[in-house]
């Protein structure tokens, strides 16, 4: 399973499908233990992702059948599902979800008539 982190750090982090600044958020496959150094030493974060509790306890204050927001390291989320207490529901969190393409005004008559008025040279 691959996660979504955020560069914290003023450098350039370099994987195979590119390289990404300070606040920029790309997918990696990290090892558990890549994964786990990188985020100790300051240079990622986890972008949280939603999960919804499905065994019988409660996790991250979610009780049974709630769903939760977490930036999980990879080896904890591995066993949280393996153990049967959660599953990955869904995409990003709202926060996180690109925003929608700002949608062009369409010319007004009068700024197609000022189009049309110019001299051709």
């Amino acid at each position: 399973m691959t996660n979504k982190y955020r560069n914290l750090l003023p450098l350039l982090i370099h994987t195979e499908d590119g390289a990404y600044g300070q606040g920029e958020i790309f997918e990696k496959d990290f090892t558990e233990d890549e994964e786990r150094v990188n985020v100790e030493s300051g240079l990622i974060e986890i972008i949280p992702r939603r999960y919804k509790v499905v065994g019988e306890s409660v996790v991250h204050g979610a009780a049974p059948g709630q769903t939760f927001e977490a930036g999980l390291l990879l080896g904890n989320e591995a066993q949280l599902i393996a153990s049967g207490n959660i599953q990955r529901v869904g995409g990003p969190p709202p926060e996180l979800d690109p925003e929608p393409e700002p949608v062009k005004p369409k010319p007004t008559k009068k700024a197609a008539a000022k189009r049309s008025a110019k001299p051709k040279e």
